[in-house]
Formats: structure tokens, C-alpha cells, sequence
């Protein structure tokens, strides 16, 4: 793990009423890069929303995704942005699902933040991009972007790095977690290690215990 990573962009964006081909939902996904600082809270960047309650929560405040996929992505999409490509927080180069592990522990600006989760794609992106299989993509590749708990609120910009503080012991990374989750479901050693790790969401934790309990 490196000792910091760059924010390529901070993003947040209000719920809207989206209409993309014959689909029409409520989103927040259409995120603005602010070069302003922010206000971190245990539940998010101030003036971001989510238009569901599955898509936010203390286990689901910041939303990342690695800049590094961008080019995967811009071969697949027609006419993509540059920025908040998946509708993340923050767009970030370096750390990625092979490097973050589920509860290792960054500093961001003035606040403390851990990573909790995978993030779960879903079909509002496929509507969005007129990618129908964006989400099965997304899932095969492994490109899903993780979820961050805030441990420490404080004010946070797109100037601030992330700094690794503390390293998760079990070294169960974001890329392992979807590996369980999307692949090899009902691998019993897998997922004994995935559970292992104390800082899983309680929400994702509560699908890998129905799946290990399953005959």
C-alpha cells in the first residue's frame, strides 16, 4: 500500500427525476466535482443525496471509484464524463478493489474514514449509459468502486490526499469481497475469511452468513 492517494475529483449531487430511454427513476447519480471544501458527516458529503435508503447509511457514506478504470469504461460507453463516471464521491488514483481492504482506515482532510463495503452496482447505470449488461460487466470485471464508514467527520476537498493510517489485519480486500459476492458464492473457505473481517458491513455480512449457512 502506497503512503497516500491522490483525489482526482470530490463529487456529490442532488436527487433528480431522470428519464433515460423508456426508464424514469429518482437518482442523486449525476454528481458535480466541487473544488470547494466539504463537510464529511457520518452519513455523507454535505448537500449529497441518495434517493434510496439502500444507497446511504453509516456503512455506505462515501462512495469511490478508481480512475484507473475510466479507459476500461470508455470503450464501452458512448460519449462518457470525465468525472464521477458512476456517480462516486470520489474519484481517486491508486487505490483500487486489489489494494483496499475491508477495514483499513484513511485519513481524508479532517476525517477518518474506513472502508466497509463493496459498492453494489445497479441498473440505473445501465439506463444512464444504454449499456444494458453495464451491470454483469461490472460485476465480471471486478470494476465495482468500494463504500467508506466515517469514523472521524471534519472538512474534506479535492486537494486532500488519502492517507492510510491503519491497515485491516485480515487483509480481506474489496476484490475478494466481490469474488464471494458475484463468483464463487457458496465457497465455505471463502467466505469464512470474508466474515473474518470485523469492519464488513452489517448488511453485507448478514448475506455471506445466509450463504454459508446454505446447504
Amino acid at each position: 500500500m502506497a503512503d497516500h492517494y491522490k483525489v482526482q475529483s470530490l463529487n456529490y449531487g442532488k436527487i433528480e427525476t431522470l428519464t433515460y430511454g423508456k426508464r424514469t427513476f429518482q437518482s442523486a447519480i449525476r454528481k458535480a466535482v466541487t473544488d470547494d471544501p466539504v463537510f464529511l458527516s457520518k452519513v455523507g458529503l454535505a448537500g449529497d443525496e441518495q434517493a434510496y435508503k439502500d444507497h446511504g447509511g453509516v456503512d455506505k457514506a462515501l462512495c469511490l471509484y478508481p480512475y484507473e478504470h475510466y479507459e476500461y469504461w470508455n470503450n464501452i460507453i458512448n460519449n462518457p464524463v470525465k468525472t464521477a463516471l458512476f456517480g462516486e464521491n470520489i474519484t481517486s488514483i491508486g487505490l483500487t478493489e486489489k489494494n483496499a481492504h475491508i477495514g483499513d482506515v484513511f485519513a481524508f482532510g479532517e476525517s477518518i474514514i474506513q472502508v466497509s463495503e463493496p459498492r453494489n452496482p445497479c441498473y440505473k447505470l445501465a439506463a444512464k449509459y444504454e449499456v444494458p449488461d453495464i451491470v454483469v460487466k461490472m460485476r465480471d470485471t471486478g470494476y465495482t468502486g468500494f463504500l467508506f464508514r466515517v469514523l472521524k467527520e471534519g472538512i474534506v476537498s479535492v486537494r486532500d490526499e488519502l492517507i492510510p493510517l491503519e491497515k485491516d489485519p485480515h487483509e480481506v480486500s474489496i476484490a475478494a469481497v466481490n469474488d464471494v459476492k458475484f463468483k464463487d458464492r457458496f465457497n465455505k473457505e471463502k467466505l469464512e475469511r470474508v466474515l473474518q473481517a470485523d469492519a464488513l458491513s452489517n448488511s453485507l455480512r448478514e448475506v455471506f452468513l445466509k450463504q454459508f449457512r446454505s446447504e
